[in-house]
């Protein structure tokens, strides 16, 4: 990773008096991919601020894994509900892999 410089708004000319205008933006969506429990790897567009429940909405819709049957695991961490995808540093091209809970009985 390259160093990262800071520079004050003086040193880009920026003066007393300037207007400055600030502009906010959402990342864009990114590819990542779901490997299933048989191997297979899928495809899916996510944006990061997604919720891990939002995409477990999304890998019920293409893999009818019930959503309350997905555990899904990224770089050896189990993604939580109540979490974003970018919580977990998800970036273009991750795979995330899909397992199934076992149900009690």
């Amino acid at each position: 990773k390259g160093t990262t410089s800071v520079k004050t708004l003086a040193e880009y000319g920026v003066r007393s008096g300037s207007t400055v205008i600030v502009l906010v933006t959402e990342p864009g969506p990114i590819q990542v991919f779901l490997k299933t429990v048989n191997g297979t790897i899928h495809t899916y567009e996510i944006t990061p601020g997604e919720t891990v429940s939002e995409f477990k909405r999304k890998v019920f819709n293409k893999e009818r894994v019930a959503v309350d049957q997905q555990r899904l695991i990224y770089e050896g961490r189990q993604m939580e509900d109540g979490k974003k995808l970018e919580d977990y540093d998800v970036t273009n091209e991750s795979t995330i892999f899909l397992t199934l809970r076992l149900r009690g009985g």
